[in-house]
């Protein structure tokens, strides 16, 4: 099959494309608006960006609104927060993908904990197992709608013990259990872990 996105409609290279990068992790994206309430709103469009300093990156949409609310929150206190997604929160997660009215505080409407950062002004979600606290970077308008592609600069981890590996100063991913988005709305587990180790410099092959 081949397709040719200039000829198609933008529902159908969308759909395409979300099934075509996959898994893709989500950045579960904590915020404090101008009038102090908390925003908490999931983006699959995630990706590590680099390492010095630690960066990363979101992309969010023009359709859903609360999702508006965060770049736009991100902009007002320049900072946000993105949280780790793991299996015991999955369902939460998709619960603050809904559309609600202005001044809902996803917190509360899902029973987290929204907990102090330590350098930023946003909150964390307490519960997850992993959430960077980022300062905001630069916001990118990208394509036709249009997106935002928001980078953040990390400025303070919080890692749960049990999923740090301080002898290696790695993330154990079996203890992690993240969870990563495919299409439509189906999700992924990530439960089965393989290694493969780097071919040598000196590979001929």
């Amino acid at each position: 099959m081949e397709l040719d996105p200039r000829s198609m409609k933008q529902e159908s290279t969308y759909k395409l494309l979300i099934g075509c990068v996959v898994p893709r992790p989500i950045a579960w994206v904590s915020t404090v608006g101008p009038d102090g309430v908390h925003n908490l709103a999931p983006f699959s469009f995630f990706m590590g960006v680099c390492g010095d300093p630690p960066t990363i990156a979101f992309s969010s949409g023009p359709r859903a609104k609360n999702r508006k609310d965060t770049v736009r929150n991100a902009e007002h206190t320049g900072d946000f927060v993105v949280n780790v997604v793991d299996d015991d929160r999955a369902e939460q997660m998709n619960q603050t993908s809904g559309e609600y009215p202005p001044g809902i505080d996803e917190f509360a409407l899902t029973g987290l904990t929204a907990a102090p950062g330590a350098r930023v002004r946003s909150p964390r979600v307490l519960e997850a197992p992993i959430s960077l606290e980022c300062r905001l970077a630069r916001v990118i308008p990208v394509g036709r709608g249009p997106h935002s592609l928001v980078l953040g600069e990390i400025v303070y981890f919080h890692v749960r013990d049990d999923v740090y590996d301080a002898a290696t100063g790695r993330i154990d991913m079996a203890r992690l259990k993240p969870v990563g988005r495919l299409a439509g709305h189906a999700y992924a587990h990530v439960h089965d872990i393989f290694e493969m180790k780097r071919p040598s410099e000196h590979y001929a092959g």
